[in-house]
């Protein structure tokens, strides 16, 4: 396992063969020391929003079984700087709690967060990174407890040359409801780490993540989808476009342990590749100790659909202006999820300006 300063990269559970390159993540860049971000990212004031120093050490156990650590609260890693975001049992909220992080003071800078949804509540959460720092790290864990539903949507939009490093972990309880959207949009390299544990009888977990790749972009992802309960319903899927000489590595797994009868699973990476010169490597998983499961994977990769660059030229576009649109038109799912107008607007912007060079 490889840890870079606060922030530990899982690699993939079954390896391969070492020549392939794809078993752990790889830094290509010297990363310089983190420090821990000093400003403000809370949006509004909200009493749900606190230091992660304030967590109860029944909190603090909860943040360690959803990273898989040691659960005895006497031994449990005491948080560093960061929030602590705790939803209320039954509290149903309309409008979303927003953390924007703003990381231009050129270093590297490191965040983290615990979001904990308690019984029976529904929130949505977004977490926004945005601009030209050195690197980026975070790290976030989510803890839902019997039947919560928690949307969590981060926004990664860091500008060139930066380099993003990112850690999450996930665990539901019985009848929790996670639901994932990730927009992995920025840096010139970025290397991300997801763990999601469906450990409650009937959990359901849903992971949508969109990424783009250009010029000598860097993009390494680590998703696993773990189902531990009885019943448990998972979909991990994943967009992307890859063009110039830009290189990516998707690791997908489904993982069903025993134990876990009746649970189901499906996984898709959809690639599109506008550049001979890209690199791309792709490995969909699937491991099952358990015979009563239902698991799916897939992977697309290959050039645009000739049948719709025709369609859309036949009406008026370039060739060029049909392959954005068609780029555009495959995030525009999860860009639909995103519960805060102008983040979402900031987002098709940021989109539109790295298209604007593709001739």
């Amino acid at each position: 396992m490889m840890k870079i300063d606060n922030i530990e990269l899982n690699p993939i559970l079954l390896p391969t063969w070492r020549w392939l390159g794809v078993n752990e993540p790889q830094v290509s860049s010297a990363v310089p020391a983190a420090i821990h971000y000093d400003r403000d990212p809370r949006q509004q004031q909200d009493g749900c929003i606190r230091p992660l120093a304030d967590m109860a050490p029944a909190a603090v156990s909860l943040a360690a079984k959803a990273r898989g650590e040691e659960q005895d609260k006497s031994s449990a890693r005491r948080p560093g700087q960061g929030y602590f975001i705790e939803i209320p049992a039954a509290d149903k909220r309309t409008e979303p709690i927003l953390l924007a992080y703003d990381c231009s003071k050129g270093q590297n800078v490191f965040d983290e967060q615990f979001i904990l949804a308690r019984r029976g509540c529904e929130a949505a959460v977004v977490l926004l990174y945005q601009g030209q720092g050195t690197s980026h790290q975070n790290k976030i864990t989510v803890y839902a407890e019997k039947g919560a539903k928690l949307h969590l949507i981060k926004v990664q939009l860091l500008d060139d040359p930066a380099i993003h490093i990112g850690n999450m972990n996930v665990y539901a309880e019985d009848e929790a409801i996670v639901e994932l959207s990730l927009a992995e949009l920025g840096a010139g390299e970025s290397i991300t780490s997801l763990k999601m544990n469906l450990g409650g009888v009937g959990s359901k977990g849903n992971i949508e993540a969109i990424y783009f790749g250009d010029q000598q972009r860097k993009i390494d992802m680590n998703y696993v989808l773990r189902h531990e309960g009885r019943k448990s319903e998972g979909t991990l899927l994943v967009h992307g476009a890859l063009l110039d000489q830009s290189e990516k590595i998707f690791r997908g797994t489904l993982d069903f342990v025993k134990g876990a009868k009746g649970a189901a699973g499906r996984e898709l990476e959809e690639v599109i590749l506008l550049s001979p010169e890209v690199r791309n490597r792709s490995v969909p998983l699937m491991l099952s100790g358990e015979d009563a499961v239902d698991g799916h994977h897939a992977v697309s990769v290959g050039k645009m659909n000739e049948e719709k660059l025709f369609y859309l030229m036949s009406r008026g576009l370039s060739r060029r202006d049909a392959e954005k649109m068609v780029i555009e038109a495959s995030f525009a799912p999860l860009l639909a999820r995103i519960p805060v107008e102008h983040i979402r607007e900031r987002v098709e912007e940021y989109i539109r300006r790295r298209l604007d060079h593709v001739e």
